[in-house]
């Protein structure tokens, strides 16, 4: 359940991540909403750092529009570091012709037998995200990450996984969602190590817009 702060001077909401504290082994959270609004967020915070460290929280996360300068501060002072920015490229594909190319690759739904290969690429492709990038963190907490959560798309009610081929090879695999506003969303995609550097990517990445043009998705966004 979401924990909130509703004060004149902070808006702020939490909840628990129970996905991150199964790989991670202790308490984790999430703060999905953060506003200052007034001269007294600092002290109206401690209600939230008292949760915290009640429930013995290892780890706690939010992100943050790249403007919000005083709510960073604000984290940075409960003892908050900044480790990854992210984005968020969007492309409309719904005036795009589909071309097909001599080098396509092939993309099909993951099915119980592609999933050891996948969760292997899960497991090795990742060196740069925040899981694997904050040192206070033990490296092996976001390749587990990474696995289960290409395992449980194989089951997920929204969520779909695609295993992308080069002949017999699976080289890369992607976990799409097709909103319904008809955008196709790419939560997650990576490509195997031994097949990165020759090109693949470019490749693997115009296999799949073609893929979310043919099942009607209108725009794409990762």
């Amino acid at each position: 359940m979401a924990e909130n702060i509703h004060t004149e001077s902070l808006r702020m909401t939490w909840s628990e991540a129970p996905w991150d504290q199964v790989v991670c082994g202790f308490p984790v959270l999430q703060v999905t909403a953060l506003e200052i609004i007034g001269r007294d967020a600092a002290n109206d915070i401690q209600s939230f750092v008292l949760s915290r460290d009640h429930i013995g929280a290892g780890l706690v996360s939010c992100r943050l529009p790249h403007d919000r300068i005083l709510e960073s501060m604000l984290l940075e002072d409960c003892g908050f570091r900044f480790i990854e920015m992210g984005y968020l490229p969007e492309l409309e594909i719904s005036t795009k012709e589909t071309v097909a190319q001599a080098d396509a690759l092939t993309v099909s739904r993951a099915q119980d037998d592609d999933l050891p290969q996948l969760l292997e690429i899960a497991r090795t492709a990742f060196q740069n995200e925040r899981f694997k990038v904050d040192p206070r963190l033990n490296q092996s907490i976001s390749d587990q990450r990474y696995q289960n959560w290409v395992a449980s798309c194989l089951q997920h009610p929204v969520q779909e996984l695609y295993a992308i081929f080069d002949g017999n090879n699976p080289i890369a695999f992607f976990v799409t969602e097709l909103m319904e506003d008809d955008t196709c969303y790419w939560h997650l995609n990576a490509i195997a190590p031994s097949f990165q550097g020759q090109g693949y990517g470019r490749r693997v990445w115009n296999a799949m817009l073609s893929h979310a043009t043919a099942n009607g998705a209108k725009r794409v966004r990762t």
